[in-house]
């Protein structure tokens, strides 16, 4: 039966932190731009950008804080998978990349080694951009940006739901868009993490039902070298949450695109 086809309007995001065994670097970056970056995802019908990062270790040098409840050890996740899912799309999308998974699964194509540091799916809910006509949320993936910086902040505790949706969250939209001001990053768009699935693999990583309910994932779309612009660019976004008194930033890392068809920066990674 045929349907109306829906507007291309992002309306929630599937991100992927890994990590290879060592000495499997080759492999697993292969297997992933080569197979899994289409197999996994952008064949599914409700999939329509995606794009994979990498970081060096002088980028990893750049994250913080040191400890954080994010991930173990803020050295590992060298590799970074994003894709955007069609607005009111959110629930079949989530459904075909679980089956689709354990189809990989099932036809041992999911093998080399690798830790999941961290994957999930996030609701898209506001972006803040520098320019007036820049380049909007949809394409944001498709554009040759230079880098990408990822910050997972948690709303303060003192703060209910019923406040976070009243009126912290646009104190978080005005800090983005003045962060943004003059600066390097195109964009700011922040997403609200979802539940995982039960039928999702037991080895991806989960995270307790009311620590999500307080805590927003950032995407920044940087025009600049990370290893230049990134740590005047947090300070600044720092400061500014300090100052309208929201959130703290429980981790914060900067990527760079990968060059697909080239092992360019394995060699970098640790």
């Amino acid at each position: 039966m045929s349907r109306d086809i829906p507007p291309i309007k992002l309306g929630s995001l599937l991100l992927t932190l890994l990590e290879p065994k060592a000495g499997y670097e080759k492999q697993f970056h292969r297997w992933y731009e080569r197979d899994h970056f289409y197999a996994g995802c952008m064949i599914g019908e409700n999939f329509f950008s995606g794009r994979r990062w990498v970081a060096t270790r002088t980028l990893k040098e750049l994250r913080f804080p040191p400890e954080t409840p994010i991930v173990d050890d803020v050295s590992k996740g060298s590799f970074l998978a994003s894709y955007w899912i069609l607005d009111q799309r959110d629930d079949e999308a989530v459904q075909w990349s679980i089956a689709q998974v354990h189809q990989l699964h099932s036809q041992q194509r999911m093998a080399p080694p690798r830790d999941n540091i961290s994957s999930g799916f996030y609701r898209y809910e506001f972006g803040a951009f520098r320019d007036r006509d820049g380049v909007p949320a949809e394409l944001a993936l498709e554009h040759p940006y230079k880098g990408l910086g990822i910050t997972f902040i948690d709303f303060h505790e003192r703060y209910t739901n019923d406040d976070i949706a009243s009126g912290v969250a646009g104190r978080l939209a005005s800090a983005l868009e003045t962060s943004l001001t003059d600066s390097c990053c195109g964009m700011s768009l922040c997403f609200a993490p979802q539940p995982l699935p039960d039928e999702v693999p037991a080895y991806v990583p989960r995270v307790a039902k009311n620590r999500l309910e307080r805590r927003r994932l950032l995407l920044h779309f940087l025009e600049a070298d990370p290893t230049q612009c990134w740590p005047s660019f947090m300070a600044s976004l720092s400061a500014l949450l300090e100052t309208y008194g929201v959130a703290d930033i429980t981790y914060a890392a900067p990527f760079i695109p990968t060059i697909p068809g080239t092992d360019t920066y394995l060699d970098q990674l640790s």
